[in-house]
């Protein structure tokens, strides 16, 4: 693969199992990535640049093996701390870099309304559809619950399902679900 290419697969799989910003993914030192020998998975440890909340998360060995693969930052004077910048430009420049990036990386796939913000919210919407809160997400994001609650919790198939079958529990007591429910369809 071509030094773009092992990239822009290291930067879209950060972003889909961390949910990280893509200003922390383009500045991410390699120290912040780690194995947890009482885990026995890796993870990834940061204080996320926008709101300097702890994030702490396990991820796939696949996206080790991809960070692995990273080659060193163009203009690198020495051997890098971080898997995508030189530690010399602006951090604004490389942001900017990991942008086109994934721009390139959008065009290619045909993705519609393209956003790097979009894997972030694919992971919330999906742990919410799975049961967890919001504290569980924003603790995963690094944000508030409130925040999380106001940007993720919109409709989800996976989340009003589980919303269904909760409240299918608390109808069953007392009254015949299915009965109210064929009562209703008619």
């Amino acid at each position: 693969m071509r030094y773009e290419q092992l990239r822009a697969r290291a930067m879209v799989l950060l972003l889909r199992h961390t949910a990280l910003r893509i200003s922390d993914v383009s500045t991410l030192r390699k120290d912040a990535v780690s194995w947890d020998q009482a885990g026995s998975t890796w993870r990834v440890f940061l204080h996320t640049e926008k709101t300097g909340q702890p994030v702490f998360l396990p991820f796939p060995d696949a996206l080790r093996q991809a960070l692995d693969a990273v080659p060193a930052p163009r203009g690198a004077t020495t051997e890098s701390k971080y898997y995508f910048w030189n530690g010399v430009t602006s951090e604004r420049a490389v942001k900017g870099i990991a942008e086109r990036t994934l721009a390139a990386v959008f065009k290619e796939s045909k993705v519609e309304r393209p956003h790097a913000h979009r894997f972030r919210h694919t992971l919330a919407t999906e742990l919410l559809g799975r049961g967890a809160s919001f504290e569980d997400v924003a603790d995963i994001l690094g944000n508030s619950p409130t925040i999380v609650r106001k940007h993720y919790a919109k409709w989800s198939p996976a989340r009003q399902k589980r919303i269904d079958q909760l409240m299918e529990t608390v109808a069953a007591v007392g009254t015949n679900w299915a009965q109210t429910k064929k009562a209703a369809a008619s």
